[in-house]
């Protein structure tokens, strides 16, 4: 059988230091690649959006007008309240029991 050659502990940590320093230069570079490519696109899309599509800017950074929930002036029949009533409490119920058993 031939001999195999060992590898001293030296030369496999600079070998695993060159290989690590040879992988964090080329995420490096991807990382300046993805930037400059980020800001291509976005000054690409302000060029678009401020020739072609004026009224954008007025919608995007603006007040949110649906909040969502019930529209002003709703009124609501006494049977639907006593409803919502009532599974609020079986929620608040159910809350305390489980904060209870904990």
């Amino acid at each position: 059988m031939a001999r195999r050659r060992r590898m001293s502990l030296t030369a496999g940590a600079e070998n695993l230091g060159a290989a690590l320093g040879h992988v964090a230069a080329r995420v490096d570079a991807w990382k300046k690649q993805r930037e400059e490519i980020a800001a291509d696109l976005q000054r690409v899309l302000q060029g678009l959006f401020a020739e072609d599509m004026p009224a954008i800017g007025r919608f995007s950074a603006g007040k949110r007008k649906n909040k969502g929930g019930r529209p002003k002036g709703y009124k609501m029949s006494e049977e639907t309240k006593r409803k919502l009533r009532a599974a609020w409490k079986r929620r608040k119920a159910a809350a305390s029991k489980a904060k209870a058993s904990e």
